[in-house]
């Protein structure tokens, strides 16, 4: 099966059954800050069923992808799909907490894709720091969450530490990183690591 039957397998199945995938308005912006890394490792945090990490290796087949997923049935599928997808030596599928499986992984990564817990990103970020190539680009989604972390009016208490956590993410990559946020969708950051000085 080419790659792009089963993405498009994959977005039916997702769209279908409730799995966040990357949304259609975001994918342009995602394989060009992706593309702007000129990426040979990719790291992505938050497998789900494999689309995003099998849409990236469509656009980008000279690279390696490491992706962690911590749901075992989400894993199972993204695991057939790269296989179904012909990819298998290309798309490496880790199970586990990304805050285990980071540690065990080898860079450097010349992009890095948060798409897990969206309260863990800054924590994700950190861990896969020393893993980055020095202009690695980072890539994190629904980082507006809603519209309520750049919103100053009150936030719902059931999401009040996830959005406390994503204003945190921002602040420093927004400091320690060439930062651009893309409002469409959920919102959608890039950031690019710093020129050394």
């Amino acid at each position: 099966m080419e790659i792009r039957d089963v993405l498009t397998v994959l977005e039916q199945e997702a769209l279908a059954a409730g799995v966040p995938i990357l949304r259609a308005g975001e994918r342009e912006a995602f394989l060009a800050a992706c593309a702007s890394a000129r990426p040979r490792r990719i790291l992505e945090v938050g497998t789900a069923v494999g689309f995003s990490a099998l849409l990236m290796a469509e656009r980008f087949p000279a690279a390696v992808i490491d992706t962690v997923e911590l749901d075992p049935a989400r894993h199972a599928r993204a695991v057939r799909a790269v296989r179904e997808a012909g990819c298998e030596e290309r798309v490496r599928c880790h199970l586990g907490d990304a805050a285990d499986v980071i540690p065990r992984l080898a860079g450097p990564y010349d992009f890095l894709y948060l798409d897990g817990p969206k309260g863990q990103y800054l924590r994700h970020l950190r861990l896969a720091e020393p893993l980055l190539a020095p202009r690695a680009v980072v890539v994190a989604d629904n980082v507006l969450f809603r519209g309520l972390v750049r919103s100053a009016g009150p936030v719902p208490h059931r999401w009040r530490t996830l959005v406390v956590r994503l204003r945190d993410y921002l602040a420093y990559v927004e400091t320690a990183y060439d930062t651009t946020i893309h409002p469409e969708g959920d919102g959608l950051a890039v950031s690019r690591k710093k020129e050394e000085t």
